[in-house]
């Protein structure tokens, strides 16, 4: 399965013009740990099991381009996750080999079979889901985390190119 660009962010707008010709690649690479760290908790708070929560964020990867941050994955259930889910039968159902454990509204677990029969009366009907936004809420909370830590960032690496200049002189 290919890979799917989830989100961008990128830095230039955050940098001032009189900056623009420093390199940022250590401000990046930092963005980029707090960022897969900020996914990887908003991941944790969405319903899915662990198992599922642990296979999501396995499949994440922050790829460091030169001037922002491309966030990709290769889990084909983040398209349905980010992008939401249309009602619709689910006619996959009808290749499980057990019987389909479902918990009902009252919390009982039931066990069902899938069968062409059961698909035929409208039975099998995924309600289908909302696009989630915990990709935006991680990437406007690590937009803001940028912000404030840039200026602190540019002026460590000025203050180390002054000492560095220093010594060599």
């Amino acid at each position: 399965m290919p890979a799917m660009i989830a989100t961008s962010i990128y830095l230039k707008p955050l940098i001032p013009t009189a900056l623009a010709g420093m390199s940022f690649d250590r401000v990046l690479r930092r963005l980029q740990r707090d960022l897969l760290k900020r996914l990887k908790a908003k991941l944790q708070q969405t319903t899915f099991s662990d198992r599922a929560k642990k296979a999501l964020a396995r499949a994440m990867k922050i790829e460091v381009m030169p001037s922002s941050l491309r966030v990709t994955t290769n889990h084909p259930a983040f398209f349905p996750l980010v992008d939401g889910q249309a009602k619709g039968q689910m006619t996959w159902l009808t290749k499980a080999k057990r019987p389909i454990p479902i918990i009902t509204d009252t919390g009982k677990l039931i066990f069902r079979n899938a069968t062409a029969k059961s698909m035929a009366n409208g039975s099998w009907i995924h309600p289908g889901r909302k696009p989630s936004d915990f990709v935006s809420k991680a990437k406007s909370e690590a937009r803001k985390f940028l912000k404030g830590k840039l200026v602190a960032e540019v002026r460590k690496q000025i203050r180390a190119g002054i000492q560095r200049a220093a010594r060599s002189q």
